[in-house]
Parts: C-alpha cells; structure tokens; sequence
C-alpha cells in the first residue's frame, strides 16, 4: 500500500516537526539501548535458583539501530551493543551450567514490520536472529546448546500500525514511520526450563 503526502505551503512549514520527531525517536533508541545494557548489567552474577519454565531476563532492542533497512548484517554499532551486553571476564553472562534440574536457554526473536511479503519478512527476521546468534556465540560457544531462534513477519507488533485512509499528513506519516519502526526490533529472551525427570542426574 502506498501513502501519498500532499506537499502544501503548509506541509513544507511542518518538514521541521518531522525532522524533530526523528531526532526524538533515535534519541529514544539510544535510551532504550543503554536500559537494555543496565538490565544486564545489575542481574545477579549466575542462573536464577527459581526452578520452572520462566523468563527470567528480557531485553528488547530496535532493529534500526542493529541492522541497516532490509539488511540482515550487523552494523558497527550493533555489534558494539552485543559487545557491551554479552562481553564478560567473569564467564557468568553467558554460563549455562543451572545443576542439571533446569535449563537455561536464550530465546532470540527475530521481529520485523509489515512492509513487503510475509514470506520475505520471516526469512528476513529468522536472518536477522541468526546474524544475533552467531554475534553472542563470539563471547559463549556454550551457547550453540543453548539457543532458540524465532522469526516473527509482523505476528506479534510491539506497536499497532494506525490505518489512515486517503492522503496521510505529515503528522500521520511520522505516526505510521514509529509504528513501524518500533515493530522492527530484536527480542532475547533468558528462559530456564525444568528438564523432564527422566533426564536428570541422580
């Protein structure tokens, strides 16, 4: 579906609102990043003690701040973030060993926006999770037991699209800009499960 902006005197006189809106939404970006990294950052040292299938730590970032548009590679400053989340002397971020009666695994979701087909976006979303997987295995090869990768073709928005019909004003096509650009993220989730009985040691 394409949009078309009219372009009146006025619209031009509102180009500036656009391009502050803009500004706000990186500064945003930017905001969330460093919360995703204090997150990690003030957990406990080592797994959860809790037993039982939870999520004991999320982080969600903007997939415009680790990807370039429609790419699957990541940007010089997404692996800067990956860096400062996942890099670790103390070997503790990324240790998997929970004692045998649960397992920790992290969950990457893959999240892109509705623009183009579906099929193409959960391609684009499952390549996005791997180029995360394959960046967070840099500092934990353990994590190649450990990793769950999931694609999401707009299933599960983290902000609904507005459908405006008929010409979309300035205001209307920064709203449709944030939407869309708050759905493209990446989302990892730190899960521990409880192992069947069965196949845990005595």
């Amino acid at each position: 579906m394409k949009y078309v902006v009219r372009r009146t005197g006025r619209a031009r006189s509102e180009v500036w609102q656009i391009i502050y809106m803009d500004l706000m939404t990186q500064i945003m970006m930017f905001f969330v990043i460093l919360w995703a990294i204090s997150q990690v950052g003030s957990r406990v040292k080592g797994i959860s003690k809790t037993v039982g299938d939870q999520t004991v730590h999320m982080v969600t970032l903007p997939g415009d701040v680790l990807f370039p548009t429609a790419k699957t590679k990541l940007t010089p400053g997404g692996e800067e973030v990956f860096a400062k989340l996942f890099q670790d002397n103390t070997g503790d971020v990324l240790n998997f060993d929970t004692g045998g009666a649960t397992r920790r695994v992290l969950v990457i979701h893959g999240h892109t926006d509705s623009d183009g087909g579906k099929l193409e976006n959960f391609v684009l979303g499952f390549q996005r999770a791997l180029s995360v997987y394959n960046e967070i295995k840099k500092y934990g090869p353990e994590i190649t037991d450990h990793a769950v990768l999931c694609s999401h073709a707009d299933n599960s928005p983290a902000k609904d699209v507005p459908l405006f019909q008929g010409q979309v004003t300035p205001a209307q096509a920064a709203a449709l800009t944030e939407a869309k650009a708050k759905n493209r993220r990446i989302t990892i989730e730190d899960q521990v499960a409880t192992r069947p009985i069965d196949l845990v040691k005595p």
